[in-house]
């Protein structure tokens, strides 16, 4: 592939991306300066299919069938008029908007009708009931019981969760803004289904803030983006470098060269000044992004689709994350060994930290 070939592909790539896709158009300057450098056949340029690796699947795969537990709920309201705030939940359960709630507020609502027949528990010490004491401790029980799944069927019917764990048309801008809010209700949802069934769910004022911060974050999809591209541009990059190695090193006296020198700039300008802020940019994000997606997967009973797939994105092996760093370690080496060939690397007496100001 010539040279010309592969600007031709740049340009299709940054058309098809976007005037305001930064990091896509970041990395296609990247491998098309760094081709020229090496004087090699072109880079091939990352493709959008490449992300349906990382598809989530189907909603119907990810969900729990929870069979309804059902119990004399007419003596139980009779039986419990000394507790009104047990008798106020299960009167919400079986009106009309209680048998249409959402999976999140399901959750919630499990949350409070735990804690309302606990305290109901409590209530009935004063006043001993045998019969409906262990009514109670047995629907306690099988509600527990049941957290776990209602946990994931809130997540996995979420459209929230779904938007934010979805890859995105365009990749992370090179000046993103700060994420916490997202980052660290990720973490509380896995804490959150960490601690079932023995610490109960919030209420919903507690929940909904959490799914509104993944709803309100663009930087979920756009960071498996980045991680997708960078990892392609990286391979790409680094087999460009040890391509000319193999074929015919840039110093072959291990001294000091003209072509030398330019792959010197290539590196101070484009890669230490360019390419690798951005890298540790999308590092760090994704750093706490892929410790909360193995937390998250760690929560009991979680459908066997759904943890493969948090796994694929976030795993210590063979996901996205580790591919990415699996990656920008060999280009750092590729970059090393053929600077140091050269007695051009940091450190050696030919390094100059500056970049010369013509253009490569």
């Amino acid at each position: 592939m010539s040279p010309r070939y592969l600007i031709l592909l740049t340009t299709l790539l940054l058309t098809a991306c976007g005037p305001t896709d930064e990091g896509l158009a970041l990395q296609a300057d990247y491998l098309q300066r760094l081709n020229n450098a090496v004087e090699g056949d072109g880079a091939a340029a990352f493709r959008r299919e490449q992300l349906l690796a990382y598809r989530m699947p189907p909603r119907r795969e990810r969900l729990i069938d929870i069979p309804e537990i059902r119990i004399g709920l007419l003596d139980l309201l009779i039986g419990v008029r000394r507790c009104p705030a047990l008798q106020q939940q299960i009167s919400l359960r079986n009106s009309s908007l209680g048998k249409q709630l959402q999976p999140s507020n399901r959750l919630a609502y499990e949350g409070d009708l735990l804690r309302a027949l606990e305290d109901c528990r409590n209530a009935l010490v004063r006043s001993p009931d045998p019969a409906l004491s262990a009514t109670l401790a047995e629907l306690a029980e099988e509600k527990r019981r049941q957290l776990p799944a209602v946990f994931w069927n809130a997540l996995n019917a979420s459209g929230e969760v779904e938007r934010y764990l979805r890859f995105a048309d365009q990749a992370l801008p090179t000046s993103a803004q700060e994420d916490d809010a997202a980052l660290d209700a990720l973490a509380q949802l896995a804490a959150i289904g960490n601690g079932l069934p023995q610490r109960l769910p919030p209420p919903v004022a507690q929940l909904d803030p959490l799914l509104f911060a993944l709803h309100s974050s663009v930087q979920g999809g756009q960071l498996i983006t980045s991680l997708s591209s960078l990892t392609h541009t990286l391979i790409q990059a680094s087999q460009l470098l040890e391509g000319r190695q193999q074929r015919r090193p840039a110093c072959p006296q291990g001294k000091p060269t003209p072509r030398g020198r330019i792959l010197q700039n290539i590196f101070v300008k484009f890669y230490a000044g360019g390419l690798q802020p951005y890298l540790a940019q999308v590092h760090q994000r994704g750093e706490r992004w892929s410790l909360h997606l193995r937390q998250l997967s760690e929560a009991p009973q979680a459908p066997a689709a759904t943890r493969t797939y948090l796994l694929s994105l976030g795993g210590a092996e063979a996901s996205l994350w580790e591919m990415f760093q699996q990656a920008n370690r060999r280009h750092v080496r590729a970059w090393q060994q053929t600077l140091k060939r050269c007695g051009l690397a940091p450190g050696q007496a030919g390094w100059e930290g500056q970049a010369a100001s013509s253009d490569q």
